[in-house]
């Protein structure tokens, strides 16, 4: 039989159902409640282990809140070419900026700095509405300010931090500093 036929196209949901109920914040046990079927069957499904009938199916993705289609449809992925990242302007001073990634749902951002000697994020400290930043240096110095606390950070270091705390940045040597900086969820 040739490569790509619809008898090798076995669809495996276990990892999207199981996704879809950690993404909830849901355990077993209440997806159990939710249904009135066997957490063994449950966990066996989400392993690939089991296979649901139809009316199975329909009862778990409600319990999930998704539709039963999202389960067989392709994996969802957003590809971002170096070339094709947009430009964005987030205030600072003496940077460049490039958006890597808003997540499939804007969960997450990944941003691509190049900071020109004194750069800055501002005259301020500020706070961002999200829950997490991390911070890498991939070739420079950076300076991160936490509040009062200063953190020098060389190439190939990172820090992570509470976003709704104020904080601030700057490139403090006379050479140009990029930096990778996630943020999540980022509402």
């Amino acid at each position: 039989m040739a490569l790509g036929t619809a008898a090798q196209a076995e669809v495996h949901i276990g990892a999207r159902l199981r996704a879809a109920r950690k993404h909830k914040r849901l355990t077993l046990e209440q997806v159990v409640q939710q249904t009135g079927l066997d957490k063994s069957f449950l966990s066996r499904l989400e392993r690939d282990l089991a296979t649901p009938s139809v009316a199975t199916l329909v009862k778990v993705c409600a319990a999930l809140g998704i539709r039963p289609g999202e389960l067989f449809g392709p994996p969802q992925s957003r590809l971002t070419r170096a070339a094709d990242a947009p430009a964005v302007n987030f205030g600072g001073v003496g940077v460049q900026e490039r958006l890597l990634s808003q997540g499939l749902s804007g969960e997450v951002m990944v941003l691509r700095s190049l900071i020109a000697p004194g750069g800055h994020g501002g005259e301020e400290l500020y706070t961002l509405d999200a829950d997490v930043t991390f911070v890498t240096v991939l070739r420079g110095r950076l300076e991160v300010i936490i509040e009062d606390a200063h953190y020098f950070l060389d190439e190939g270091d990172s820090i992570t931090l509470s976003s709704r705390i104020p904080h601030n940045w700057r490139n403090p040597e006379a050479r140009e500093v990029e930096v990778l900086w996630v943020t999540s969820p980022f509402l």
